[in-house]
């Protein structure tokens, strides 16, 4: 009993001493600045060197991409192509990858559909999609690019396209038949406008006859969805 007596004194008198060491201690000991006081003092500063050339490489890795997309417009070189396929599934994510290459710096000839109706006794009705006359421009715009991109597709898939084309002009005019033409409008030089040329020149113009479509045998056309274009 003494013994464990003697023992508890010791062991009070040692939590005595540690107590009073630690009044000692200054308070700084227990406050830490920040979490790089206690795992590395240059651990923000690598962290903001990281972040920023990160940064760096996503925004350069985005001008690259959208420059990429009417960069690699055909005709136009392997390396480029190889550019084009690395941004590809970015471009597309984000809605980037468009082609401007019909505006710069060698657009090439433009492409319309011309459609004759024929009418008994009387000249033919004519006219042309999209018409120059519609407004706003931006929606002669995206009937421009309806025309321009008709010939993307495969064989089979034109011929259905085509004669849908040629079914809605037909409705606009209760016609049972219409003729569809393709229309190639290359784009008139400096030196023919520097000559006095315009840019609607008629010799700028190559119609190529795509053919006639015949709808008496079937439904009535004004049946179908039609609008004025």
């Amino acid at each position: 009993m003494l013994d464990f007596i003697a023992r508890c004194g010791s062991i009070h008198s040692l939590s005595e001493n540690i107590l009073s060491g630690l009044t000692h201690v200054s308070p700084d000991f227990f406050q830490l600045s920040s979490m790089s006081d206690v795992w590395c003092p240059d651990m923000s500063k690598h962290l903001q060197k990281c972040g920023y050339a990160l940064l760096s490489l996503a925004l350069a890795f985005h001008v690259f991409a959208v420059f990429i997309s009417p960069a690699a417009m055909p005709p136009v070189s392997p390396l480029l192509l190889d550019g084009y396929n690395l941004a590809l599934p970015y471009n597309e994510a984000l809605f980037l990858n468009h082609g401007y290459h019909f505006f710069a710096p060698d657009p090439g000839a433009s492409t319309l559909i011309s459609w004759s109706i024929p009418r008994p006794g009387d000249a033919p009705l004519v006219g042309r999609f999209p018409d120059v006359a519609i407004r706003p421009r931006l929606l002669y715009h995206r009937y421009f690019m309806l025309a321009e991109n008709i010939w993307a597709f495969d064989d089979e898939t034109q011929t259905e396209i085509q004669k849908a084309y040629a079914r809605h002009f037909s409705s606009l005019h209760n016609a049972d038949a219409i003729s569809l033409s393709r229309v190639s409008h290359e784009p008139s030089s400096i030196l023919r406008i520097q000559a006095g040329g315009q840019l609607d020149d008629p010799e700028t113009f190559e119609s190529e006859t795509i053919g006639t479509f015949d709808f008496s045998t079937e439904a009535s056309p004004s049946s179908s969805v039609a609008r004025n274009f």
